[in-house]
């Protein structure tokens, strides 16, 4: 694309079918997933600040667009409790030589370039290969940014989160509001013996099948995926098919 930083923050819900459904659907989203923005899901009103400041940290750095998203309804419109951080806080994580960069690459008369040109299948395929140096790495930066904002504020980070007991046999792969209950009852259960756990997506785009790997139990017999989007004529839903892959 034309590599400006951009970030858009969604309040994930259905798309229109046979009904209208304003609840916490990822099937407008998951539309969205071969596009080239990054995906970041928050399963919690804390975690979506995190995220969000994340996403923004990351999009200005690399210059690749960012999607953040979350449950709508279920948790856009939550009302709970959460440590803010304040804006002082947030300027200390800020990368001010690319804040410049992305100023100097305005339009001015004094240094025009071109852009938004035309070309032809090769010429632009080739230029769609060249953007993977953009791509390459992106997951550590996520992670980098993400352990940065952890270190000033003590708010958990991790892009595959794991909860229930260390030797789970049977784990849960959830994404949004769901991976708040699934991980308080695996909790629970794992207190009173059982081997379960859920472990907890929220970089979708790139996926990074080392980190979610490394998040898993090693002891891992068995896997539940669970989408909240339906893909009509597909061999599976969208988190599935990554997990499966």
């Amino acid at each position: 694309g034309e590599l400006l930083p951009c970030v858009m923050h969604v309040a994930a819900r259905a798309l229109a079918g046979q009904a209208l459904s304003i609840f916490g659907d990822h099937s407008d989203v998951m539309a969205c997933r071969s596009t080239g923005w990054a995906m970041l899901a928050s399963e919690s009103v804390e975690m979506a600040q995190v995220n969000a400041i994340v996403s923004h940290l990351v999009s200005m750095e690399r210059r690749v667009p960012v999607q953040h998203f979350f449950d709508g309804f279920r948790t856009s419109h939550e009302v709970n409790k959460v440590k803010l951080i304040d804006y002082n806080t947030m300027k200390t994580f800020i990368n001010w030589e690319a804040v410049k960069e992305h100023h100097d690459l305005a339009m001015n008369p004094r240094h025009p370039h071109v852009q938004g040109t035309s070309q032809g299948p090769d010429i632009f395929f080739q230029c769609v290969e060249a953007g993977n140096s953009f791509y390459d790495g992106l997951a550590d930066l996520f992670e980098e940014k993400g352990k940065l904002v952890q270190e000033k504020t003590g708010l958990h980070f991790a892009l595959y989160a794991y909860e229930g007991h260390p030797e789970a046999k049977h784990v849960i792969v959830v994404m949004g509001s769901a991976a708040v209950t699934c991980g308080e009852t695996a909790s629970y259960l794992a207190k009173k013996g059982q081997k379960v756990g859920v472990l907890k997506v929220r970089l979708f785009r790139p996926w990074d099948s080392s980190r979610f790997l490394a998040a898993l139990p090693t002891t891992t017999e068995r896997i539940c995926v669970l989408d909240r989007t339906k893909e009509q004529g597909s061999q599976g839903e969208p988190l599935l098919l990554e997990v499966s892959s």
